[in-house]
């Protein structure tokens, strides 16, 4: 039986790249894509499209604007403790930070100081700038994504 898989990736200068890829083996992680929506993302209903594991997640200012460099993650649950984002062996992908995105940690300021605050997910909810973000420097996070490709909105996930 073939398989049609539609995957699409995020090129530097916030490009979307797509393929079309058919074969007779398993697909990325036999992950079911509808058209129009890229591989390891899912959308969700304001229009715009999720990352769900984001790791290696860097901010890169440029012209007064930012790119954000990160890779797919995938959950590692070997080590017989609590599953842990762990970078899914893709390459490093980059966007453009939306001027009107909004940052989200489970801590406020650049130091965790206090009990995170997150939402049923394990993403923080409490808002935060982009140096405080970059500063607690994060192990994971979820990204979104609009029609353009440019990052509207990350959510750090919490990683006791």
């Amino acid at each position: 039986m073939r398989k049609t898989n539609r995957l699409a990736v995020l090129i530097p200068g916030g490009l979307l790249a797509a393929a079309l890829v058919v074969s007779g083996c398993a697909s990325l992680a036999e992950q079911s894509v509808s058209p129009g929506t890229a591989a390891g993302v899912a959308s969700v209903q304001t229009g715009e499209e999720a990352l769900d594991i984001a790791v290696d997640v860097e901010f890169i200012e440029n012209d007064g604007g930012f790119t954000v460099s990160y890779a797919e993650g995938k959950w590692d649950d070997s080590t017989g403790g609590a599953p842990r984002p762990i970078h899914a062996g893709g390459p490093t992908l980059t966007a453009p930070l939306s001027p009107e995105a909004q940052l989200f940690s489970p801590f406020a300021g650049g130091t965790p100081t206090a009990e995170p605050q997150v939402d049923d997910e394990g993403l923080g909810v409490v808002p935060i700038s982009a140096a405080d973000f970059t500063q607690q420097n994060p192990q994971s996070a979820k990204i979104w994504f609009d029609d353009s490709g440019r990052i509207t909105k990350i959510a750090a996930r919490y990683q006791p």
